[in-house]
């Protein structure tokens, strides 16, 4: 008999997504999971909207709002599945996600973490975007090469690899990940930080696993006006907190810190540029000034802090500067 699967869903005043969220778990061709969802204390119509699946999912609710990690976290404690995977309550699964993931696993019995590609679309219209997510970070193409290749495109990526990924930019979302539940004893559970928990936890996983990528687009990922993931700006700074946090830790060598400082620079210089296409060059100059702490971002910070000064003395002067004629 198929190996339970528990299915952990986070939502908070999500009334509007949780139905097709939990629609997409049970129509999965595989059928051995149980659905645990974690009303973060929503003061919507979620209360009511989970009463359609009553005696298919179980609801465990919390009196305070206490964020999507710890939501994740109060699930993982009642599951009973040797492999857990999340999905967020604006999110959804193609039928064959479960599926695909536990055969992945059966050819991977040392590996810990699972992902997948996945599409984006739009709760508004439903249009899905013409890219995957790695088709726009195809950086992970390049780590694949060399790496073990199975049927159903599985791939091994050694850890080491792994880490590099992600500190190349390739994001990772928490509806497209499955791991084996005895990850949480070695890496521990997700931290409650202010936002890309999700990034955390990879980076913390890649200290003890290698990872499973299944090359198909297995996972949807929903947008719309409320989601933090939206918000670019807040994701950069939510990636540079995680990467100081990181930073903090005593286990990293002498390479890795380096990894994790040219990623932190690289993202400062970043917001450097987001602020300045704003027009806000004040904050321009101020991230760009921390990126000079990084010596492998320091001349590219530097010129970029003399040309915002440039420009701004020619605005001064009335001059147009040459990007202005």
């Amino acid at each position: 008999m198929d190996d339970v699967i528990s299915v952990v869903v986070p939502t908070y005043n999500g009334s509007k997504f949780i139905g097709s969220a939990i629609q997409s778990v049970l129509n999965q061709t595989y059928k051995n999971v149980e659905i645990i969802v974690v009303d973060d204390c929503s003061t919507d119509d979620t209360a009511r909207s989970l009463l359609e699946y009553k005696d298919k999912i179980k609801v465990i609710r919390h009196e305070i709002n206490r964020g999507a990690a710890a939501a994740r976290n109060t699930a993982i404690e009642q599951c009973r599945g040797r492999s857990v995977a999340f999905l967020d309550g604006d999110d959804k699964w193609v039928p064959e996600k479960l599926e695909v993931i536990a055969e992945a696993f059966s050819r991977n019995e040392d590996s810990l973490f699972a992902f997948s590609d996945f599409s984006r679309f739009e709760w508004v219209d439903g249009a899905f975007y013409a890219l995957s997510n790695s088709q726009i970070f195809p950086v992970i193409y390049e780590i694949l090469r060399g790496h073990t290749y199975f049927d159903h495109k599985y791939f091994t990526i050694p850890r080491k690899d792994m880490f590099s990924l992600l500190l190349r930019g390739y994001p990772m979302f928490p509806s497209a990940i499955v791991v084996r539940k005895r990850i949480f004893e070695l890496v521990g559970m997700w931290r409650k930080i202010a936002t890309n928990e999700d990034f955390d936890f990879s980076l913390r996983s890649c200290r003890t696993t290698d990872f499973v990528y299944i090359d198909e687009k297995l996972t949807m990922i929903g947008r719309h006006g409320t989601n933090l993931s939206n918000d670019v700006q807040r994701q950069t700074y939510g990636n540079i907190s995680v990467v100081d946090l990181h930073l903090t830790d005593t286990n990293y060598n002498k390479e890795e810190i380096d990894m994790l400082k040219y990623y932190k620079g690289s993202r400062l210089c970043g917001l450097g540029y987001s602020y300045r296409r704003s027009g806000d060059n004040k904050q321009a100059v101020r991230k760009y000034c921390e990126a000079l702490r990084n010596r492998k971002w320091f001349w590219h910070a530097l010129v970029r802090i003399g040309y915002i000064v440039a420009v701004s003395g020619f605005q001064r002067r009335g001059i147009p500067s040459t990007s202005e004629k």
